[in-house]
């Protein structure tokens, strides 16, 4: 359906004076979640148009950086946009995608849509980072299952690679969500994480 293909949106803003630092942002952009063919069932469905928050926070930064107007900041980001629909063009479990890195993945269950949303965009914005000045890369996105079993239905959980870790952003973050009485709680990845989500089939890399 040509309405439901998805979108990727890019946006830039470029403050005034030599850029000293740069922030590139992923959101994710599930307009509607049906959860495809492994359909929610149990009243799961409803509210599932709020899976494109994460998107829409990142354009919600953008907005605040159109009024603000910070010097020497620069940010680029990307609102993945997709529908996960149920229908003949659907994906399927089992199925194998090919990823931007040329990785195989294996389709486990196709309501775990946002992550692979964002993937391909991810890897994007990675090689720009590259070429950033003192960039950092963060991840938006409405993965609520994992916040809200583990903290409720009220946080946002920020999680830290190791560069990340190491320069304390979630730590930050939290604090300035204290400022605000917007609050963060603070989780990690931990090696039965790994574990977990390694596929083991022969298919997937």
């Amino acid at each position: 359906i040509e309405r439901h293909q998805g979108r990727l949106i890019f946006l830039e803003y470029t403050g005034e004076g030599e850029i000293n630092s740069t922030a590139l942002l992923v959101g994710k952009g599930v307009t509607y979640d049906t959860g495809g063919l492994d359909i929610k069932t149990g009243g799961n469905m409803t509210s599932m148009s709020y899976d494109k928050c994460g998107a829409a926070n990142v354009a919600g930064f953008f907005k605040v950086l159109s009024e603000l107007k910070p010097k020497q900041f620069k940010a680029i980001g990307v609102l993945a946009v997709a529908r996960n629909s149920c229908g003949e063009d659907g994906y399927v479990t089992d199925e194998i995608l090919k990823a931007r890195t040329g990785v195989r993945i294996r389709i486990g269950n196709t309501d775990a849509e946002g992550r692979l949303v964002m993937a391909d965009s991810l890897c994007y914005m990675k090689e720009l980072a590259l070429k950033e000045v003192n960039p950092q890369l963060f991840t938006i996105a409405t993965l609520t299952g994992h916040a809200a079993r583990t903290y409720g239905d009220n946080y946002t959980v920020v999680m830290d690679n190791g560069p990340a870790r190491k320069n304390g952003i979630a730590q930050q973050l939290q604090s300035a969500g204290e400022e605000i009485g917007d609050l963060f709680e603070v989780s990690t990845v931990r090696r039965e994480d790994y574990d977990f989500v390694n596929d083991k089939s022969e298919v997937a890399d």
